[in-house]
């Protein structure tokens, strides 16, 4: 199965601005009319992550609110350690019931 939307952008954005950044993207996002699907990380740091199924919209964003494009390699790493991590919490689920 393929990726509906293989070009990511990372964004990172300091927490007291994450709303306000994430309004503007979306705003974005929805005035050109892009195929995307935004998801995020809060830490110190909060990450954007800008699912695009258009290289040049990707580039587009990039271009006007920053971020890193991420290599497609860095993707599947990233979806290998997100299976691990999910059989590691059934795991434990099973071992440490409620």
């Amino acid at each position: 199965m393929t990726d509906a939307r293989p070009h990511h952008v990372v964004v990172e954005i300091d927490r007291d601005r994450f709303r306000t950044k994430l309004r503007e993207i979306e705003a974005w996002l929805a005035e050109w009319e892009v195929d995307a699907e935004v998801g995020s990380v809060l830490g110190e740091m909060a990450e954007l992550r800008v699912r695009f199924a258009d290289t040049r919209a990707a580039y587009a964003f990039q271009r006007c609110h920053g971020g890193r494009a991420v290599r497609a390699d860095e993707i599947a790493a990233a979806k290998i350690t997100d299976a691990t991590d999910e059989d590691l919490y059934d795991q434990l689920a099973r071992d440490y019931p409620d």
